[in-house]
């Protein structure tokens, strides 16, 4: 037998071994883990693609909207909105005993789906320090944008749509032993998050927030749940509803709150005796507009 032919036999043994091995370790994942390792590959694949912030997420907030929101709130409720240069977000924090003494307004506040977002990540970043707890890890997260749907201006109840940018960092450093430590360079370092969340009213402050779904921003659903699977199993990340109802959750607080958990309206509304919010829709000079107000 040839040399060549003999390297030739050699190669294809040794392929056919990998290839069983490959086979097995598939065999595992998906028999003992329910993962589906070609699936989750491909799934990377997307994820790792470089997102354009601004084509995919046009309601996001600016750096206007910071002074809008400033400006908004001022003129109604005094100076509650401050802005200090290297403190809280981008300069921009709560004084929430300020708002607390402005007591009920006169008229009532509207604020935009991007002043909303604004001042959802300000609360955020004030009361958390721009991080959440997730699988006992302080994960970063920045809120991108905020978006009212569903709206039912007559029940002032609206689904609540909260993208954020969570942090995997931490997560990818505690991948090891194989198969995973080989998909660790195609993990993105950040998820783009969509929560949506419906909030219904109760009497006066009082809401219920009930989850709905969670999405990636260029996964369909069912993608997103399968890889939300795999990164529990992996990571111990939990599943996408744990995390629906943590993101949203949390952005209601701080847009709204509670007694244990006092958000903006909270705080103003709760000294006056009577508060309440809603969400609402109007159409101004040809656009449909949705906003907080209270």
């Amino acid at each position: 037998m040839s040399a060549i032919k003999k390297l030739i036999i050699s190669l294809i043994v040794i392929v056919g071994i990998l290839a069983m091995a490959l086979i097995g370790v598939y065999i595992v994942a998906r028999v003992k883990l329910g993962v589906d390792l070609f699936r989750t590959v491909g799934q990377l694949k997307t994820l790792s693609q470089p997102v354009n912030e601004e084509e995919s997420f046009p309601a996001a907030f600016k750096s206007k909207d910071l002074v809008d929101l400033k400006s908004q709130t001022e003129s109604q409720l005094g100076n509650v909105v401050l802005y200090e240069e290297g403190k809280g977000y981008q300069g921009y924090s709560v004084d929430f005993t300020a708002l607390a003494l402005a007591g009920a307004t006169a008229s009532p506040v509207f604020l935009s789906e991007q002043q909303t977002g604004a001042l959802a990540e300000i609360v955020f970043y004030q009361q958390t320090g721009g991080k959440l707890t997730i699988a006992d890890k302080d994960i970063s997260v920045s809120v991108l944008q905020i978006a009212f749907t569903d709206v039912d201006s007559e029940t002032g109840n609206a689904d609540l749509n909260v993208t954020v940018k969570l942090d995997l960092t931490p997560f990818k450093d505690d991948m090891e032993g194989f198969p995973f430590n080989k998909l660790k360079n195609i993990v993105p370092d950040a998820l783009y998050v969509t929560s949506v969340v419906r909030i219904e009213k109760g009497e006066g402050l009082a809401y219920t927030v009930t989850p709905k779904y969670l999405t990636l921003n260029n996964l369909s659903g069912d993608d997103t749940s399968d890889f939300f699977h795999t990164l529990d199993v992996v990571l111990k990340i939990g599943s996408a509803e744990d995390l629906n109802a943590k993101i949203g959750t949390t952005a209601a607080n701080a847009l709204i709150g509670t007694e244990q958990n006092p958000g903006f309206v909270y705080a103003l509304k709760a000294t006056g005796g009577s508060g309440s919010f809603a969400f609402f829709s109007f159409e101004n000079e040809g656009k449909q507009i949705n906003a907080l107000v209270f």
